[in-house]
């Protein structure tokens, strides 16, 4: 069976497909995809949940984050670097930082209000990067003029995030020099850092955090470069394009914004509704650890690919009461969206707090806002709008 990556434009996400592979079972071979793909709830989560049986190791993304990458990393020691940031990231420690969020949200927003107010059509994209950034420039300490490099990459691989790029390809060569420019930004960082060190400062930024434990526990200075990627990296695109389709929404369905200006506490679940429903990493990639595996009555070689459908799982009947039907009152069950198990997002709660800061926002400034063009990108594989035109409807 066959799953097309690429996105015609207005096709949206490819829910027929969806349709048709799971009447075929839950795990069916791809001769185009030469893989696995997987679409039931049941077995997305059993692969996310065991690293003995199935690993990152050797994917596209993985081979293009670093070797020595948490997110790349199966053995225990991927523990251990989780616990250098855990803390700083943690559900209390970003509520903490709401305030700062909705500052950050409040600023964004009032710079294109002027437009908004004249009659323009804005897109809201470059609203979102900018919100992202400085969070990601305070909590880094990184100067917001410097991140472009990261901007840069990440938009190189927003539309190839589950395939291989062909060798020696224009593709293939533009990433790499991205992924050179980040590697020396974040190299420069590691080196400022130790320096304020050496000099008798304490700074406690999140590179700060990392560099502090090189030579120590295994931490080398290819750990740290590798990981300092990975985490500013994954605290970009994904919350960008989130906050993209809760936009869509909140724009299409004016009863609902009305249900959340009334009651502010129902924002994070109906954030979390939109991830489930319209979730941002459709899919991501596993490949089958050597010996073999079994998976939803198929048996798995050794060195198989391995493509999870999350967004097809978030959207299984046999886990969601009418899984298709957007419900922000649903019965609380754990999506997908942010992965499961041993690589689960790390950083969730920034992701999660950021979403319910600039909503809480954007209701406030903007009651309503009407879309007036949205661009996918040529992949639904990380799903949300890449530009995103916005106005101010006349209400009478």
């Amino acid at each position: 069976m066959d799953l097309d990556f690429d996105l015609r434009l207005d096709q949206g996400l490819p829910q027929s497909a969806f349709d048709r592979l799971r009447e075929a079972g839950p795990v069916v071979w791809s001769e185009p995809l030469g893989g696995w793909m997987v679409s039931s709830y049941q077995a997305v989560r059993s692969v996310l949940g065991d690293v003995n049986r199935f690993t990152m190791a050797g994917t596209p993304v993985a081979e293009s984050l670093g070797k020595e990458g948490m997110l790349v990393d199966d053995t225990p020691f991927h523990h251990t670097v989780r616990a250098i940031w855990a803390p700083h990231v943690s559900r209390e420690a970003m509520m903490a930082r709401l305030d700062e969020l909705k500052g950050y949200a409040a600023q964004v927003l009032e710079e294109v209000r002027p437009r908004l107010e004249a009659g323009e059509t804005v897109n809201l994209t470059p609203v979102f990067r900018n919100f992202v950034m400085q969070f990601i420039a305070s909590s880094f300490d990184v100067p917001r003029e410097k991140l472009t490099v990261f901007e840069r990459w990440s938009e190189l691989s927003a539309d190839t995030p589950a395939l291989a790029l062909e060798e020696g390809s224009d593709a293939q060569q533009r990433h790499q020099a991205a992924q050179k420019d980040v590697v020396e930004l974040v190299r420069q960082q590691i080196e400022d850092r130790k320096q304020r060190f050496a000099s008798g400062e304490d700074p406690q930024d999140l590179i700060s955090l990392m560099v502090a434990a090189e030579s120590r526990d295994g931490f080398s200075r290819s750990v740290v470069t590798d990981n300092l990627f990975n985490f500013i990296l994954g605290a970009m695109d994904t919350t960008e394009k989130w906050l993209g389709n809760i936009v869509v929404k909140l724009a299409g369905s004016p009863d609902l914004a009305d249900e959340l200006r009334a009651d502010e506490s129902l924002i994070e679940a109906f954030n979390e509704e939109v991830m489930r429903v319209h979730s941002v990493a459709q899919t991501v990639q596993r490949r089958v650890r050597e010996g073999g595996a079994e998976l939803g009555g198929r048996q798995l070689n050794g060195g198989d690919p391995v493509f999870l459908l999350l967004g097809a799982a978030n959207r299984d009947g046999s886990e969601f009461d009418d899984p298709d039907r957007f419900d922000m009152h649903r019965a609380n069950k754990a999506h997908l969206g942010f992965g499961f198990g041993f690589h689960h997002c790390l950083g969730v709660n920034i992701a999660r707090q950021e979403a319910r800061a600039f909503v809480s926002v954007l209701l406030d400034r903007f009651p309503w806002l009407q879309v007036a063009g949205a661009d996918y990108g040529e992949s639904w594989a990380l799903w949300g709008p890449r530009a995103l035109h916005v106005a101010l409807p006349d209400r009478g």
